[in-house]
């Protein structure tokens, strides 16, 4: 499989990113993001894109993969719901389309978030990118929706009141493993979430929302 991913810089997509690089059937990854990923591999291809809108530009790359990995996504804090859809939903929508055309056969596994099937402004453009990747031709996708994720080691979240919370909780967090087995809808790791996403554009999900239980489930 040749994968895309896009948001390797960020928590989740770094843990995709490690996940992808170490499954032998995964042949080669293309990274593609605003900022490097900081990972050298010699099945890794980077490339920076300062406006992730400029699609037109690198759209000759894009041909010859099998699947993608979206983990890219902003805070609703402090923006309007037009302000929060440009990258929640346009900028996602551009590409799933862009990729589907130009690669028949072609997966997508989206990163949503757990509370996505609530009515708050945030869960209602999650949903319409949910409704608008279900209904392409995709041969396989899926979305996953994390809640509290135990990143790898290395792996930071961006979100800096995520990653303060993190290191409030350090001594703690060698309890997660436990955790996540004992109480799967509630925690996970960036190992296993990006194993998940893996499974999802392997055609491996058995569902196309997976909440935090079934991340957990089809990632074992």
């Amino acid at each position: 499989m040749r994968l895309v991913i896009f948001g390797a810089n960020g928590m989740v997509g770094a843990g995709a990113l490690r996940e992808a690089l170490a499954a032998p059937e995964v042949e080669a990854v293309f990274s593609i993001g605003r900022r490097t990923c900081g990972v050298e591999h010699p099945k890794l291809r980077e490339l920076l894109l300062p406006d992730l809108f400029d699609i037109g530009a690198v759209e000759e790359q894009l041909v010859g993969y099998d699947a993608c990995i979206w983990a890219v996504g902003v805070s609703s804090v402090g923006l309007d719901e037009a302000a929060y859809a440009r990258v929640t939903e346009e900028l996602t929508l551009l590409w799933a389309r862009a990729l589907v055309r130009l690669n028949p056969e072609f997966s997508f596994c989206y990163c949503s978030a757990a509370g996505a099937g609530g009515r708050s402004m945030w869960a209602r453009v999650r949903q319409r990118v949910e409704g608008a990747l279900k209904s392409m031709p995709f041969r396989h996708a899926g979305a996953v929706r994390p809640g509290f994720i135990r990143p790898g080691p290395g792996i930071r979240s961006r979100t800096r009141l995520y990653q303060a919370g993190l290191v409030v909780l350090k001594p703690v967090l060698p309890l997660l493993p436990w955790l996540t087995r004992r109480f799967p809808s509630l925690f996970t790791t960036s190992e296993i979430l990006g194993r998940a996403m893996l499974r999802v554009v392997e055609g491996r999900a058995d569902r196309f929302i997976l909440e935090m239980a079934d991340i957990n489930r089809v990632a074992a």
